[in-house]
């Protein structure tokens, strides 16, 4: 048997990190990120729209019932918990909270962005975005 040569080393290296990815990628972590996303998303879009407390409660609620839903559903994917979460999915679930936190605390502090569109519009799509694009590098292949 001969030895490899770096350009066979490197294929078979190459081929078995994707292989890597390929067993760490989860459905349900990809399904729990999507529905994140959107539920995040729609809770954005939902602030301009609700005129009182009751409003703002009401797209608080749904927005709960939709992570919890996920997060059984993830919790019920086999194979996700045992071995721990992808670091992809760390990422994208740590840059979701992030956006959302600045989001908020930015809203709450600045006065007037209750019901303005130009702020909750471009919002929503921050917050869904490390959730979607998370969710697209998690998928199986």
């Amino acid at each position: 048997m001969t030895a490899p040569t770096p350009e066979s080393a490197a294929a078979l290296l190459a081929e078995a990190d994707a292989a890597r990815v390929r067993d760490g990628a989860s459905p349900a972590a990809s399904a729990f990120l999507v529905t994140l996303g959107c539920a995040s998303a729609g809770f954005s879009l939902a602030q301009p729209l609700a005129g009182s407390e009751r409003g703002v409660g009401a797209a608080a609620t749904v927005f709960a019932l939709a992570v919890l839903g996920a997060t059984a559903a993830l919790l019920g994917g086999r194979g996700t918990t045992r071995a721990g979460f992808s670091p992809r999915f760390g990422l994208a679930m740590g840059l979701w909270g992030a956006v959302l936190a600045v989001g908020l605390a930015v809203r709450l502090t600045v006065p007037g962005l209750a019901h303005d569109w130009s702020w909750w519009a471009p919002l929503a799509v921050a917050v869904a975005a490390p959730c979607l694009v998370g969710a697209w590098r998690e998928r199986p292949r």
